[in-house]
């Protein structure tokens, strides 16, 4: 026959008694009727098959089985309630953490106002960044170390949920005194007539380009070709040269860096949260997710980059 266990309940009713010493206090502090709580200590008393408690009309005191018994199980009691009380708070959003994976390329971008505008509602949630490359991004949210990601990979992944944020065009980077940062446009043909740097094949975003330029002669060998976008557009400052960079990745103006439309063909790349498939998201990051979708929806719209004046 299985052995019967003592409730929660059984047990929570145990400690207020022995530690109030009374069971009015108990009974008033647990909100039940004096004859409930004495049901509730009888019972756990029956399953133990001891007494708990010496009852006078006076006072109630702790067998010495009884005090044994409330040091074990005290802080086991204790340890649950906090427990269930910090779940409750970060369900409410007055506690806890989201961790959050974002490609090199759109962090400055997107992650800064939307942390501050969460911050603002939720000031005692944790924000945690993970900023890597894209298949680096990715693999944060497949292994769980990542609550989502905002990445541009991850759409034909069947273990992957990708939803679009917007599609970024790739755009020229150009010093703000070059004769190309005037134009309107630039066709991919014309770079060949200027120094320019790229990202190398370890970053995701050259083999989009690749890809969308493999009917197109190929360009000229660069002066230099890095991992990373931010790294290019420091080169673009310097005015070694001109870069091929997402346009959300270039500073706000004012700026001495501009970006200029790419035309014959136009290129984009679409970004996005990735989560894992079939798994709900925390309260805190389905929080942060829909403040993200919102500052996706107006991330292209406003004005282009100031060019000089001509």
């Amino acid at each position: 026959m299985p052995m019967l266990k003592p409730s929660l309940a059984d047990l929570r009713a145990f400690v207020t008694v022995a530690e109030l010493r009374s069971f009015a206090a108990a009974a008033k502090a647990l909100h039940l009727s004096q004859p409930a709580l004495s049901r509730r200590i009888s019972h756990l008393e029956e399953l133990l098959g001891v007494r708990l408690f010496d009852r006078t009309t006076r006072s109630v005191e702790a067998t010495s089985l009884g005090l044994r018994f409330l040091e074990q199980v005290r802080g086991l009691v204790g340890d649950l309630d906090r427990s269930v009380l910090s779940l409750r708070d970060a369900a409410e959003l007055e506690t806890g953490d989201v961790t959050i994976g974002c490609v090199f390329s759109a962090v400055h971008h997107f992650l800064p106002p939307v942390v501050r505008a969460f911050r603002a509602r939720h000031p005692r949630v944790l924000v945690r960044i993970v900023e890597a490359g894209a298949d680096e991004v990715l693999a944060s949210v497949k292994h769980g170390e990542a609550d989502f990601a905002i990445n541009y990979i991850g759409m034909q992944d069947p273990d992957i949920e990708f939803t679009p944020l917007l599609k970024e065009p790739y755009v020229l980077a150009c010093p703000a005194g070059h004769p190309l940062a005037k134009r309107r446009s630039v066709k991919w043909a014309e770079l060949a007539d200027y120094p320019h740097a790229r990202v190398s094949h370890a970053s995701r975003n050259r083999l989009l380009i690749d890809q969308a330029l493999a009917e197109l002669p190929p360009l000229p060998r660069p002066i230099v070709e890095v991992r990373h976008v931010s790294t290019l557009l420091g080169i673009v400052e310097m005015g070694m040269g001109v870069a091929v960079v997402p346009q959300l990745t270039l500073p706000r103006a004012p700026a001495p860096v501009v970006g200029v439309k790419l035309v014959d063909p136009a290129i984009s790349r679409t970004v996005a949260i990735v989560r894992r498939s079939g798994r709900s998201l925390s309260p805190a990051a389905a929080a942060f997710a829909a403040l993200l979708t919102q500052a996706g929806r107006g991330a292209l719209k406003a004005p282009q980059r100031k060019r000089p004046a001509n």
